[in-house]
């Protein structure tokens, strides 16, 4: 019978083997498909709108780069900006720089309360309007007030909110009766007059100034309300064309910038005096409606550009130096800032007869910075508009009518400091705090020059994080000029998810704060921008100009270098593994500028705690920190730390599974040899030598062995890896090395295992633990082989278990690395339950080998009377008294794995062997029946 012939008969050594090889194909392909989903997750999330990012001077952040890189800093030329243009690897170079912060009056607060006396020729006035309602189809007269005037009183505040806690910034009221209008036509030279006016004894309601009074019209009635607080804005600029070269269809809101004028036709007076040309000659309905042409673009919002002009023209603000600047606003707003009226009816000693209600308006998505009109007018309960009767009266109305205050002060982007690294990599910072900005003043005086009493309001401290910027010689007021205006969500959306960097501050980077100053978790708290915009938290930019517009509001009158960043897209298509070289090239031609080029191709977002010092102060002045928040930063290449990372982790998994296997298999061969050596005693008898009789039985290992190799060699060849060849051949040398001590088992010996003979060497037998015991103690061997199998088990689901556990500490903090640990999670646990499986089921099978012999002892138990439950117990004994002997084995095992390879997890790794070894006693107990 030749080796081949021998192998298959033995069923044992065919049985393992194969038990091996299944376990080498499954778990390749396991590993190969979850090494492929890691690729592939990774080459498609890791490269961003652009990949070199250029400054005059970076932070260094730990590897993690903040989304404020428009820093209002400069120090990039635009003669470096052509040159890195011109280079062969550029594809698109787009610069980005902070301007200034900017400062705006929102237009008086009213409450409005319906008050409608019907149509009337001399006072609706609608005739040309071909959108007004027809006058036959007008309502009838209505109105929320009363025919005789009823006393009120009126509660005006408003309250800011930075996500976290609430700050009543004012609270103020006014009292006065109010009535239904009436229409009084009157007679004067050359006919009648009519007019609206309030019913007798009426008195209105007036606030303290700056605040108006009531007034009646033909709609409503109404009040003006104390002063809204002044809000403030970012802007930055960009150059239009390479920005939506950069953004795709996304930037397509960047067109009309890339009309506005040259720098010498930008004068503000020169502007706003062409536009009263416009209507000193004449100008249609519907071109009013779309907005005057302008050098190609209909400018919609002329009229709050008009209103805005001849009021700095009448105040004196607009000098000849004065500039126009183009604007791309933003649509809607973060800031939560509310503004409520609660209206009551009194009785004349001023005792509240009746709560009418109180109504509330915030900004919100309607906000336009520089334009929009009427942010904060209130209806009264029960009012409706009934305007739209006189047409589209919105197209022309006048909108904020202040000019907006541009100022560097406490513009600049934040500043960090480094703290502790998790051991995930994540890096903790702390922000560093600037000085108090005071808001939420009153003027000196009101509109007619009556002074304004200060105490109505106490002024508010913010906390800036910011420092001032470097303006130029020549600052004159600019004119805001609006020409479009843009989503900064969509924008955010368009820069990608897992893969996205920063723009450069129109694309908003939110705070969430995550711990309290005392250290104890909050719930999902999103930080809001404070009203001056010089707090840590901070929405999208306000608004986009270029860089004419820059100088204009920084007051350069020749080139400098106040360009922040510069964002490079290599002209290289593919992954950012395929793009590498390409990208590394022009990034290091860009360093022989004499400029910091960081690579951010590979690169994906991270959250970064930032702990936040003196954040808010007592009316003592004691500050106070605000805790802990989170925002979203860069992780510098994240693609080649999670790829390798999570790649070692594959590999490992792979290793421990397959050798695991290999090293329980050289177990179970070792014990199955001890069957052979009856055999080889009859050989030895024949004549053959110790040397011949080794061969005799390693000519069946080379059976196994040579199956086994041929396994991992197709595997390798289908894998084309070289680490699943390492590993096949790993396998091939532990079954190998088995083999060989196996063999050497066969050696002749003239003491032979067999029970005691003499009686002072017996064990009593008298319950199931004792006769367990002595089976155990006159099988060493086998015992020994079984509890080594038992402890390798146990190490090795300790390691598997242990490398599952690290994977999200081993793929980083990083949103890729989260990404790509989600999809090999699946796939690990398949390996490591998998490799578990074969684990158990090759001890299984290294503790059949003595169950002929089991079978007949517990036989002829049965029939001296042991009942099954003593039976039972018999085998319960023995196996966990293996299990009693492999526990350490597997413990000490598991530990030593896990802190090799998992240290973070290396106790998890000792708890898994732990409860392997237990789980492996009752399974074994019942492989015996």
């Amino acid at each position: 019978m030749n080796a081949v012939q021998r192998f298959i008969r033995s069923r044992v050594l065919l049985l393992t083997a194969s038990i091996l090889i299944v376990a080498m194909c499954l778990s390749v392909l396991v590993q190969g498909q979850s090494q492929a989903a890691l690729n592939r997750t990774v080459d498609q999330n890791s490269r961003g709108l652009y990949d070199v990012l250029v400054q005059a001077k970076a932070d260094d952040n730990g590897g993690l780069m903040k989304p404020e890189i428009a820093t209002g800093q400069g120090g990039v030329s635009f003669e470096q900006l052509d040159s890195i243009r011109r280079l062969a690897g550029t594809s698109v170079a787009a610069p980005i720089s902070l301007v200034s912060r900017v400062t705006q009056n929102l237009e008086a607060p009213r409450l409005e309360a319906t008050d409608y006396l019907g149509f009337n020729a001399g006072l609706a006035g609608t005739a040309g309007d071909p959108s007004a309602t027809d006058p036959s189809k007008w309502p009838a007269a209505e109105s929320v007030l009363s025919d005789t005037p009823k006393k009120y009183r009126l509660t005006a505040s408003a309250v800011s909110s930075d996500g976290h806690s609430d700050q009543t910034l004012f609270k103020t009221m006014a009292e006065g009766s109010l009535g239904k209008a009436k229409l009084i036509e009157e007679q004067v030279a050359g006919g009648k007059n009519v007019r609206i006016a309030g019913p007798a004894g009426e008195t209105g309601i007036k606030f303290p100034a700056p605040a108006g009074g009531s007034e009646h019209n033909l709609f409503n009635l109404s009040v003006a309300l104390p002063q809204a607080p002044q809000v403030s804005e970012s802007v930055v600029a960009v150059d239009p064309v390479s920005e939506r070269a950069l953004l795709g269809t996304a930037g397509d809101f960047l067109a009309p910038l890339e009309k506005a004028p040259p720098a010498d036709a930008r004068n503000a007076g020169a502007i706003g005096r062409h536009f009263e040309s416009l209507f000193t000659s004449g100008i249609g309905m519907d071109q009013l409606k779309e907005g005057p042409d302008f050098l190609g673009v209909k400018l919609k919002y002329w009229a709050p550009l008009m209103s805005q002009y001849q009021q700095a023209k009448r105040s004196g603000q607009l000098t000849a130096d004065s500039q126009a600047i183009p604007l791309i606003v933003r649509s809607g707003t973060s800031l939560d800032l509310k503004y409520s009226v609660k209206i009551e009816e009194i009785d004349a000693s001023g005792k509240v007869t009746k709560d009418v209600g109180t109504v509330t308006r915030s900004l919100d998505k309607d906000y336009l910075p520089f334009v929009s009109k009427s942010p904060f007018s209130l209806a009264w309960p029960g009012s409706k508009d009934l305007s739209q009767l006189m047409g589209d009266t919105g197209t022309f109305s006048q909108g904020l009518y202040n000019p907006a205050t541009w100022s560097t002060n406490f513009a600049a982007a934040p500043k960090y400091t480094d703290g502790e690294t998790a051991g995930n990599g994540a890096v903790d910072k702390s922000a560093t705090p600037g000085e108090w900005v005071t808001v939420n003043r009153l003027p000196d005086k009101a509109a007619n020059g009556d002074a304004v009493d200060q105490t109505q309001r106490a002024p508010v401290d913010e906390r800036s994080y910011r420092d001032n910027l470097e303006t130029g010689k020549k600052l004159a007021t600019p004119l805001a000029m609006v020409y479009g205006t843009f989503d900064a969500g969509q924008v955010k959306n368009a820069a990608g998810d897992v893969n996205r960097l920063p723009l450069g501050g129109y694309d908003p980077t939110p705070f969430t704060l995550t711990k309290d100053a005392s250290g104890k978790d909050v719930q999902n708290t999103e930080l809001k921008p404070s009203l001056s915009a010089t707090g840590l938290a901070s929405q999208s930019a306000g608004a986009i100009t270029d860089y004419y517009g820059l100088a204009a509001a920084r007051g350069f009158d020749q080139n400098a270098n106040v360009i922040d960043a510069v964002r490079v897209r290599a002209k290289v298509p593919g992954s950012w593994k395929q793009a590498q070289p390409e990208v590394e090239k022009l990034a290091n031609d860009i360093r022989d500028m004499g400029l910091q080029a960081t690579v951010v191709a590979g690169s994906a977002r991270e959250d970064a705690g930032i702990s936040v010092p003196g954040y808010s102060k007592d009316d003592a002045g004691k500050e106070s920190p605000l805790g802990t928040v989170q925002q979203s930063w860069v992780r510098q290449n994240a693609a080649d730390a999670v790829s390798g990372s999570l790649t070692g982790t594959n590999l490992t998994l792979l290793f421990i599974t397959l050798c695991g296997a290999a090293l329980l298999t050289g177990a179970s061969t070792v014990s199955y040899v001890r069957k052979r050596r009856s055999e080889a005693g009859t050989l030895r008898a024949m004549g053959w030598t110790q040397r011949k009789i080794r061969s005799w039985v390693l000519a069946e290992f080379g059976v196994g062995a040579a199956l086994l190799a041929i396994a991992g060699t197709v595997l390798s060849l289908i894998s084309w890896n070289l680490a699943t060849a390492i590993v096949s051949a790993s396998v091939v040398a532990l079954y190998v090395g088995a083999a060989l001590f196996a063999a050497q088992q066969l050696r002749h010996r003239e003491v032979i295992d067999q029970e005691p003979q003499h009686d002072e060497r017996l064990i009593a037998v008298d319950s199931p633990l004792t006769f367990a015991n002595r089976q155990l103690s006159t099988n060493k061997f086998n015992t020994v082989s079984l509890a080594v199998a038992v402890g390798v088990f146990g190490a090795a689901v300790g390691g598997l278990i242990a490398l599952l556990i690290d994977i999200p500490r081993a793929a980083g903090a990083s949103a890729l690395g989260g990404l790509a640990a989600a999809s090999i999670t699946l796939p690990s646990i398949i390996l490591g339950v998998s490799g578990v499986a074969v684990g158990l089921l090759l001890t299984m099978v290294t503790g059949r080998f003595e169950l002929q012999a089991k079978r007949q002892y517990l036989g002829t138990l049965q029939a001296m009377g042991w009942n099954p439950d003593m039976l039972g117990q018999v085998r319960f004994f023995e196996n966990a008294m293996v299990g009693a002997v492999a526990l350490p084995l597997g413990v000490v095992g598991a530990l030593g794995i896990g802190l090799l390879l998992a240290p973070y997890a290396a106790l998890w790794a000792a708890v898994a062997g732990l409860v392997a070894v237990l789980c492996w006693i009752p399974i074994a107990t019942k492989v015996v029946r």
